[in-house]
């Protein structure tokens, strides 16, 4: 047996983006005042939280309510997760957020088994996680869920973000918010491509102010009473919805069902934070090594559960940091500290959450239009990255296509059938990512482990 060593590199040749930082990992910015302008310009782009949790809350069929103390307490644990991150984890300048693949899986947890179970399901799947991490046991999962595996599953969670969008856009469809949405899309699509630097990275934000606080203000379409009434600090709660009607006797419950549903997300997640890993290595000059992955994924887990209690959605690493170093240069964890220090500010003012909660769904939907299928497509390039053959065509494809069409037929002419079942399977024929997982896993291990179907069997070409 092999032993272990932290130090070994992951890939057998490091990785390589060419890129040179002029502030590596362990320096600092010749100020504070460039420390504070590269870490505000890092929140920036990852100043995303308030639409993940605004899919969350659809998904899940939560009311608004919740939606401005999710956004605070999002902001608060991307912050500790982030901090947790740099400076016990892999040490890597990663900022920790909201998870797409996991929120899909809590959501329909939630929509199963209510809010309190959600809570149980998020912080006993942050402990596994730690687990897995400390352990080393992730190399060995890795192994059954490969790139095609991995593609195929983050392509139908870009499914599900596009169905929410579409959604958004159409809830009211008056001339008005269909104008707002319209818009929206065009001036995030602007910003995407025709921006520079932060303009570009940051096109989320910006074209949601602009359309949907701007723009809106304009037209009498934002409510600025809520706003208004806001306090501009708080100080934070520990399980922050136990005291909402309806929700529980318990600030949270640990059931099996809700457990499994919600660990199927964290498994998609530590699957994306390995490639995440990989990219910020290769652009922050440094060695991809073993200890990253082992570290990094406990030091998720430690974050995930700081996410349950502070009641926060469980993080992973954001892609969208790599691409700010790559663009700045700025690889400096220091900097990364520090904007988790912004994130822990920004979770600290109800005023900034009920201001990013009363902007109008339509805007979000035309924004998040482009997200949800820039995530859609990044998982087809995952699948498109392995080796093309018969084996990897009908793994990609049978998952896709049940991930797809399960959840539609048990909302359409299986709706009375579904009804007759256990919650647990109500939940698995209802959420798109376990249903991808699931069968993602299955056909790989089928084909390739039992069949021992090989990658030479490529479609000929007519």
């Amino acid at each position: 047996m092999k032993k272990y060593n932290p130090e070994a590199l992951v890939f057998e040749k490091t990785e390589s983006a060419g890129i040179k930082p002029h502030i590596r990992i362990d320096e600092r910015p010749k100020s504070i005042w460039q420390t504070v302008l590269y870490a505000l310009q890092v929140t920036v782009v990852d100043f995303t939280p308030f639409i993940w949790v605004a899919m969350f809350v659809s998904i899940s069929g939560l009311p608004d309510t919740v939606l401005p103390i999710m956004i605070s307490t999002s902001f608060l644990a991307m912050g500790v997760g982030t901090l947790i991150q740099t400076i016990w984890g892999n040490r890597l300048p990663i900022v920790q957020g909201p998870s797409t693949s996991v929120l899909t899986a809590m959501g329909t947890v939630t929509a199963s088994f209510g809010f309190s179970a959600m809570w149980g399901a998020v912080i006993v799947g942050g402990i596994l996680e730690f687990f897995l991490g400390i352990s080393r046991l992730v190399g060995a999962i890795r192994k059954f869920i490969p790139p095609v595996v991995t593609g195929s599953v983050v392509a139908a969670i870009g499914f599900v973000a596009t169905e929410i969008a579409v959604t958004w856009i159409f809830t009211n469809p008056n001339a008005l918010n269909l104008s707002l949405a319209l818009l929206g899309f065009l001036v995030a699509l602007v910003l995407k491509f025709k921006g520079k630097g932060v303009l570009s990275h940051g096109f989320i934000l910006f074209a949601t102010v602009i359309v949907g606080v701007v723009l809106a203000s304009a037209v009498g379409a934002f409510d600025w009473e809520r706003v208004h009434a806001a306090p501009w600090f708080s100080i934070p709660k520990l399980f922050p919805f136990k005291d909402m009607a309806d929700y529980g006797p318990k600030p949270l419950t640990i059931g099996l069902a809700a457990v499994i549903g919600g660990f199927v997300g964290y498994i998609g997640s530590i699957l994306e934070s390995v490639g995440d890993y990989a990219a910020t290595a290769a652009v922050s000059d440094e060695d991809y090594k073993v200890k990253h992955i082992n570290r990094g994924i406990a030091a998720e887990g430690a974050g995930c559960v700081a996410a349950g209690v502070l009641g926060g959605l469980p993080l992973t690493s954001y892609t969208q940091n790599a691409g700010v170093i790559a663009a700045t240069g700025i690889a400096s964890r220091f900097v990364t500290q520090i904007a988790a220090v912004f994130f822990l500010l920004y979770g600290l003012s109800p005023k900034l959450a009920v201001l990013l909660s009363a902007i109008p769904r339509s805007v979000l939907g035309g924004v998040f239009l482009i997200t949800a299928n820039l995530i859609m497509f990044s998982g087809i390039d995952m699948i498109l990255s392995e080796t093309r053959s018969l084996k990897n065509n009908m793994i990609a494809g049978i998952t896709l296509g049940t991930s797809v069409m399960v959840p539609f037929y048990a909302e359409t002419g299986g709706a009375a059938f579904v009804a007759t079942l256990g919650p647990f399977m109500r939940m698995f024929m209802g959420s798109n990512i376990f249903i991808a997982v699931f069968v993602g896993i299955f056909m790989n291990i089928l084909l390739t482990y039992v069949l021992k179907v090989g990658n030479n069997n490529k479609k000929k070409e007519k």
